[in-house]
């Protein structure tokens, strides 16, 4: 009968966190939220649209040799931002790993500043991982200095005939293991 009793428990509990994660929205704030990605959206769409027709604009104002040129330039000006962009992200990767040894949430890699430079990037890793430890440091001290638990204060409760009587089996067995005197006194 306790098991039943342990599973609906469980189940409540359950039922309380899936509450927890389960959000529901008004029409309204879906649709607001609707347009706020596609607004993201066309904005992105138009910036690249406008570097595309203003690179247009300004090479259609040079002869062959010179566009030629130009284009070359801007292709070797593009390869080095995504290589720019492909070294920040394996930096991030690789500061994830770190992050993970030194005991910190890998998360922690999308907080910090994380640039093309390495050595920058460990030191800011650093930084973090010093604060971080400082700050729950002083929190555990803040609330251990807090609220001392209170103990019984050694003093202990004598066990009697009558309040052994009230014991179930498997606090009987625990005092004949752990005090086998005091059982046989109290039941022989």
């Amino acid at each position: 009968m306790e098991e039943n009793t342990n599973i609906s428990v469980n189940e409540e509990v359950n039922t309380e966190q899936e509450q927890e994660v389960t959000k529901t929205y008004t029409q309204e704030e879906v649709l607001a939220l609707l347009q706020s990605e596609t607004d993201k959206r066309v904005s992105a769409a138009l910036k690249t649209q406008q570097k595309k027709y203003e690179k247009q604009l300004s090479l259609s104002k040079l002869d062959g040799e010179e566009r030629a040129k130009a284009e070359k330039d801007a292709e070797i000006a593009e390869l080095r931002e995504q290589l720019a962009a492909f070294q920040i992200e394996r930096n991030k990767s690789e500061l994830k790993s770190v992050l993970s040894s030194r005991g910190l949430s890998a998360e922690f890699a999308d907080i910090v500043a994380i640039s093309d430079d390495i050595e920058t990037s460990q030191a800011n890793i650093d930084k973090l991982d010093k604060l971080f430890k400082a700050a729950v440091k002083a929190e555990v001290e803040k609330r251990l200095a807090g609220n001392a638990p209170k103990g019984n204060g050694g003093a202990t409760t004598e066990i009697t005939k009558e309040s052994a009587k009230k014991m179930t089996m498997a606090e009987l067995t625990a005092l004949e293991h752990s005090n086998p005197e005091l059982f046989n006194k109290l039941f022989n």
